[in-house]
């Protein structure tokens, strides 16, 4: 039998207290091996939306810059044209964007001459937006352009593989509305 110490297996402790160095150093990769990238991931569901809805509006304003007008302000402006009840309140429900943002866009759109603020007559507090008769002839002048800016994207696509992508999307917004 030896004579020192031994550990709780029979080891001696300084045999104890080597093993445990060895195992982590087994662990330690050494620092000249290349390390391995992941592979790229493909984007997901959320991300092919946000770049494919963000594409749109840059082809969208592209197209509307002979107009002075951008696709969000057309969105504005084509909301307005569908109803004579909108307020900035509704809008920013409808379009969601935060109130600060309305405000400057529909600032920017009556310095255009295409919105005017109308109060409430039964409610002062209420102030309605109203197409001007300029907004009103802008809209259809638009339409061409915009549908310019969809083809392109929509292009190479057959009828069918528009028709199931309209039936994706409204899918999408119909699950999410039942949240």
């Amino acid at each position: 039998m030896v004579d020192g110490p031994t550990g709780s297996r029979g080891r001696t402790r300084a045999a104890s207290a080597a093993a445990p160095a060895r195992r982590r150093s087994r662990s330690i990769k050494p620092e000249s091996a290349p390390r391995a990238h992941p592979p790229e991931e493909a984007p997901g569901v959320r991300t092919l939306i946000t770049r494919a809805r963000s594409s749109l509006l840059s082809s969208f304003d592209t197209e509307l810059e002979p107009f002075g007008v951008t696709g969000a302000q057309f969105e504005v402006l084509k909301n307005l044209a569908r109803s004579d009840d909108e307020t900035a309140a509704s809008l920013c429900r409808a379009l969601h964007y935060d109130t600060g943002s309305m405000t400057r866009m529909l600032d920017r759109l009556q310095q255009k001459g295409l919105v005017t603020r109308e109060r409430g007559i039964s409610d002062r507090r209420l102030v309605f937006l109203r197409l001007t008769h300029a907004g009103e002839r802008l809209i259809p002048k638009i339409r061409p352009a915009l549908r310019r800016a969809l083809r392109r994207h929509l292009s190479g696509f057959t009828a069918e593989e528009i028709a199931s992508l309209k039936r994706y999307l409204d899918r999408i917004i119909k699950n999410g509305k039942r949240l």
